[in-house]
């Protein structure tokens, strides 16, 4: 609101003869305007001040690519992000008087050293920024001056609000931050703002972790140090965005403590009166009395305090604790519900953890964790229809939550719900991809949903996970079955190509793509080759179905079929579809003397093993039939040759 008023005075069209300082002062403005705005979360109203701060200062910035090695031993340049400016100005953006020893860039923090961390190094093969291959573009014209490094530190803020916080965030701000460390001359403030933005970045890499570590040490105790003056340090420092000296002890303890250096945690913790971080240390290190000690004091002066009293509740593991925490808040302390819930599941209270989950959600429902674990909750209860939502408030807060999307499909299988089931675990297998369990409910629902070409892959991503130990046999049958039906509705009969039919193509070879797979795979079960059969007879390939039965045949030759009524009938069924297969060919042109005689023995050897415990069965009395027309069929043959 101010804005119209700063201009007056400092815009292009202020009646003041200031020189060069007016359009400092009114970058200045522009600068701290789109702080602000970045603070309240406002980025696009924020970029419009970055821009109107670059067009006073006549800096013109754009990123680009260019070729450069990232790390020290690196060979073959590979294309770099790079910031790239042009300036309307020929100053260097440093008025005459400016002190030399304040815009060393060396000055921030090099004095800063610590006991802690002795033995570490901010020596890396990584290199702090990219080194260009000559020629290769992506540099700045000319040495930056300092309102010039802080829009370009606001770019990077830019970045950081108006994307998502993903992998590649840290990525896109890194071209700005690296054109401002590239600066050999820089105002205090503004140099630690890029380092720590930088020490950010790095910390999230195995291979720069130290040197992330150092740096922010070094920023962190850089206020404590004489050099530079105070005066100096103020200059641009409301350009940029640099926590409080607290705010960043604070951060460096949570980094310390993250990378296992408790001690050294510790320290800053109880320094800057972080009693809940501290706690935390003397629980990660079992120090339980000391812990409970520590909080019984910080009792003493604040005795009102919930979080101290769900701090005491996790040391004890008492209940009493976190009932007197939700009282002394009056209802409104979500971790004393939080703690009550999750004791009650310890205890598998089912009924009174899902109460106590239902209050805390209620205080604060950005809580994806929580959702989860009342879905849990439900679930045990049986209170299917709430599980379904809070799994579904769940996936929505997090939706690269396999776990949820898994859940959420297995109600909706468990309802009977299978495209609901199919849209859910299709998102499942997108953050579950190494979970062969969910590969095969996958697939079920994929089968049951008409989706054949999902399920046919199902099936082969769950081999492959199980390295051949799992074959999916049910859901291959469906897909058998599927393709069956779809070339008899188009009329094919035997070896007839699906022609136009792209679809059916597709369906064809995902099936055979599967048949061979599950064929070959250890886990494999003679299931397997009565389909593989089946599938050779809808393509009209009867030798090969033939073959495909035999090894079905034998497969089963090793089981207790004579005794087993289960296994019988399994047996029987093969056979009976192997001598069938025999007697087509023969009826059709394509088999010998030699198919029926194949048939014969199969049926005196199978009918006169099960004879003794199987002779009442329906099966039995089929094989006796097919048997006699067997016998008939080589007596005609016989007669007419």
């Amino acid at each position: 609101m101010l804005m119209p008023q700063v201009l007056k005075f400092f815009g292009p069209d202020s009646t003041l003869d200031l020189g060069v300082s007016r359009r400092n002062l009114a970058a200045a403005a522009e600068l701290e305007c789109a702080l602000v705005e970045h603070v309240y979360s406002s980025p696009h109203t924020a970029l419009g001040h970055l821009q109107a701060a670059g067009q006073a200062l006549g800096m013109q910035t754009s990123v680009q690519g260019a070729m450069g090695m990232r790390t020290a031993h690196q060979v073959d340049p590979k294309a770099q992000l790079v910031v790239s400016t042009s300036h309307l100005a020929q100053d260097n953006g440093y008025t005459s008087g400016e002190d030399s020893a304040a815009l060393d860039s060396t000055s921030l923090g090099s004095q800063a050293e610590s006991s802690e961390l002795k033995g570490l190094t901010t020596d890396s093969d990584v290199l702090s920024a990219p080194r260009m291959v000559e020629g290769s573009g992506g540099m700045v014209e000319r040495p930056l001056g300092g309102l010039e490094q802080a829009v370009l530190l606001g770019f990077a803020q830019q970045v950081k609000k108006g994307t998502s916080a993903d992998e590649l965030q840290a990525w896109q701000m890194a071209p700005y931050v690296e054109a401002v460390l590239r600066q050999t001359r820089s105002h205090p403030v503004i140099r630690a703002s890029a380092k720590l933005l930088q020490a950010r970045h790095e910390r999230t890499r195995t291979r720069t972790l130290e040197r992330s570590l150092m740096h922010l040490q070094q920023l962190a105790e850089a206020p404590s140090q004489p050099q530079p003056p105070h005066m100096t340090r103020l200059r641009h420092a409301f350009g940029v965005l640099f926590p409080l000296r607290a705010a960043l002890r604070k951060e460096l303890g949570e980094q310390l403590l993250s990378t296992g250096l408790v001690g050294a945690a510790m320290g800053l913790f109880e320094e800057e009166e972080l009693w809940d971080s501290l706690i935390i240390c003397y629980r990660l290190l079992q120090k339980l009395p000391q812990a409970q000690q520590l909080v019984q004091a910080r009792l003493q002066v604040t005795p009102d305090d919930a979080s101290l009293l769900c701090a005491l509740g996790d040391i004890t593991l008492d209940d009493k604790h976190y009932q007197k925490a939700w009282d002394m808040s009056k209802g409104r302390s979500t971790r004393a519900q939080r703690s009550l819930a999750r004791s009650a599941q310890r205890q598998q209270h089912w009924e009174e953890a899902e109460g106590h989950w239902e209050k805390a959600l209620g205080l604060n429902p950005l809580f994806p964790q929580g959702w989860f674990a009342m879905g849990y909750c439900c679930m045990k209860t049986h209170h299917t229809q709430r599980a379904l939502e809070a799994f579904t408030r769940c996936a929505q807060q997090e939706p690269d939550n396999g776990e949820a999307w898994n859940n959420i499909a297995a109600i909706h299988l468990q309802l009977q719900h299978a495209p609901e089931a199919f849209s859910a675990l299709r998102e499942a297998v997108k953050y579950k991809r190494d979970s062969w369990q969910t590969w095969a409910n996958y697939g079920q629902a994929a089968a049951q949903t008409g989706n054949n070409l999902p399920a046919a892959r199902a099936v082969q991503k769950v081999m492959e996970l199980t390295q051949g130990q799992r074959v999916e046999v049910e859901i291959l049958a469906v897909l058998v079955q599927q393709m069956q039906n779809r070339r008899q509705e188009h009329g094919m009969h035997g070896s007839d190509t699906p022609g136009a039919d792209h679809a059916q193509q597709q369906l064809e070879q995902a099936v055979a793509a599967a048949l061979k797979a599950a064929s070959a795979a250890p886990g494999s079960t003679p299931a397997v080759w009565g389909l593989y059969a089946q599938y050779y007879r809808s393509m009209g390939f009867q030798v090969s179905a033939k073959e495909a039965l035999l090894k079905q045949i034998r497969g089963l030759q090793g089981s207790s079929w004579q005794k087993d009524p289960a296994a019988f009938e399994t047996y029987a069924t093969a056979s009976l579809q192997l001598c069938r297969l025999h007697v087509e060919m023969v009826s059709s042109g394509q088999g010998t003397a030699q198919n029926l005689a194949s048939a014969r023995m199969h049926l005196r050897t199978t009918l006169k093993q099960a004879a003794q415990t199987q002779a009442e069965s329906e099966l039995y009395h089929q094989m006796q039939q097919l048997l006699q027309e067997v016998e008939r069929l080589e007596q005609r043959r016989a007669e007419t040759s």
